[in-house]
């Protein structure tokens, strides 16, 4: 592995780490019912900055790609972003029906990085 990507990698690791742990505290303080509303508002915001910046991370990591992986990533991510459309209508058409409980944030993440990894081994089974 490369000095740049390995830089970039830690990098990655560390900022993920941290937003986690950002998210985690924001979603720990937003169980406190006696926060005033205006600092239920900037809790809830906290993790936007860290978030944005691993948007930015990752898409410099994706643009240091050769062609090749570029279009594997992106058959990846097409698979992962329809598929998880197609998640969330099934999860609201099931509650509706009252068969699951509520849609929350972390289950869409879940369902994102599931076919993303779904999406990945096709892209890279299509090209062997």
């Amino acid at each position: 592995m490369s000095h740049p990507h390995r830089t970039w990698l830690t990098l990655l690791i560390v900022l993920a780490i941290l937003a986690l742990a950002v998210d985690y505290v924001a979603s720990v303080l937003l169980r406190n019912p006696a926060l005033s509303h205006s600092w239920r508002v900037v809790v809830a915001l906290l993790p936007v900055p860290g978030d944005l910046a691993l948007i930015v991370l990752v898409l410099i990591g994706i643009r240091r790609l050769d062609d090749f992986q570029k279009r594997v990533h992106f058959e990846a991510v097409t698979i992962a972003f329809l598929s998880t459309g197609v998640a969330v209508f099934v999860y609201g058409y099931l509650q509706k029906a009252q068969a699951v409980g509520a849609l929350n944030a972390g289950l869409v993440w879940a369902f994102m990085l599931v076919f993303y990894a779904i999406g990945y081994f096709v892209a890279a089974g299509h090209y062997k």
